[in-house]
């Protein structure tokens, strides 16, 4: 009986290779893929998108590292509006120092600022952007995101490092690597599928309207700057997204305003403890509220009132802080898509900001 080995042996030389022209085969399918990658690219470009990087949470980690370095740094946390509206060259200008870009879209600050007021040695300066509605937000997306940043930080291992790096080149160089619009779950949820008793789907979120540099200094795009129809488009996906749910409770309005409260007081405490070790340590914090127009702003309004959480903020943390109707040089501004600055008047905006962000530095305030 022969051996496994002979066996092994025979089967090797029993083996029928096919015949065919593998070099042809393997230059057809270069050039099929090469064709259908550039038909890909050209179609997204046609549709107005260009190569920007993702602002993924690689790219995020590779900023909050930088903490490590200098524990000094003035560091940028809030929303979108910090990420649109404050204009890094302009601080940097006239302040003297480059601020490190730490905001995420549709977030919650505060776990970024529990993260820094636990940090053994950050002693720097924290600016603060503040939307209400997610300042307030105590749990869901707008909490889940800075959570999942935070945690994939520090797990962050080289081959994800790695990984960035090769993205960051692609991304530099390719329109289609868009994560906002062009992934294939993005596509799906494109369709527009009515929610169903037993089939409830997310909200819409804005489409692709803005892009990003290696430091994290975001910008709304030209077309959105410019493109009425995007922009009411937009504007239409705010209204539902800042408008509370309906009160499936049935709560009276003293009720209703009682937990509206409870939950604010919360989310103060917890923000007063992590703005005082910061300054135990030496730090500062100031609050940012930046500009918000149209039906937003009059939906800011009627939910989250300036008295009963601003001013609030202000009051309980004993922190300066930054409204933009405070001032009349910061007024009259608009935002395209009622919740965003403009890449120029981004720029501006920072511009006459910075006097009153030096006053409050020249009083030891920040």
């Amino acid at each position: 009986m022969p051996s496994s080995t002979s066996s092994f042996k025979t089967y090797q030389l029993e083996r029928i290779i096919p015949k065919h022209h593998w070099a042809t085969l393997a230059l057809a399918t270069l050039l099929s893929v090469s064709l259908l990658t550039f038909s890909w690219e050209f179609y997204c470009r046609s549709l107005g998108y260009a190569p920007t990087l993702n602002d993924t949470k690689d790219l995020w980690a590779s900023r909050r590292v930088l903490i490590e370095k200098d524990p000094t740094r003035t560091v940028l946390i809030g929303a979108s509006r910090m990420l649109f509206d404050f204009d890094m060259d302009v601080y940097e200008k006239e302040m003297g120092e480059r601020p490190l870009q730490l905001a995420t879209v549709g977030t919650n600050p505060g776990p970024y600022l529990e993260d820094l007021a636990n940090h053994p040695k950050f002693s720097g300066t924290v600016i603060v952007g503040v939307v209400p509605g997610l300042f307030f937000a105590p749990g869901g997306p707008p909490m889940k995101s800075p959570l999942d940043h935070l945690k994939y930080f520090q797990d962050w291992s080289p081959s994800q490092k790695v990984g960035h790096y090769l993205g960051m080149f692609l991304e530099r160089r390719f329109a289609f690597i868009n994560q906002e619009d062009l992934t294939l779950n993005q596509l799906l949820l494109s369709f527009k599928i009515s929610n169903r008793e037993k089939a409830k789907f997310h909200p819409e979120l804005p489409p692709y309207f803005y892009k990003i540099d290696e430091e994290r200094q975001g910008g709304m795009t030209d077309i959105a700057a410019q493109d009425i129809k995007l922009q009411k488009r937009i504007q239409q996906i705010w209204i539902p997204l800042f408008t509370p749910p309906p009160d499936k409770k049935k709560m009276s309005p003293s009720e209703k305003k009682a937990q509206v409260k409870k939950m604010a007081d919360m989310v103060l405490e917890k923000t007063k403890k992590n703005v005082d070790k910061i300054v135990a340590r030496g730090g500062k914090v100031v609050f940012i509220r930046l500009p918000s127009t149209g039906q937003l702003r009059e939906i800011e309004n009627k939910y989250t009132p300036r008295a009963g959480f601003w001013d609030r903020i202000l009051e309980e943390t004993q922190s300066p802080g930054v409204h933009f109707e405070d001032f009349d040089q910061l007024k009259g501004f608009n935002c395209p898509e009622w919740s965003h600055l403009s890449k120029g008047d981004s720029t501006e905006f920072t511009k006459r900001l910075i006097p009153i962000l030096k006053k409050l530095r020249n009083k030891g305030k920040i």
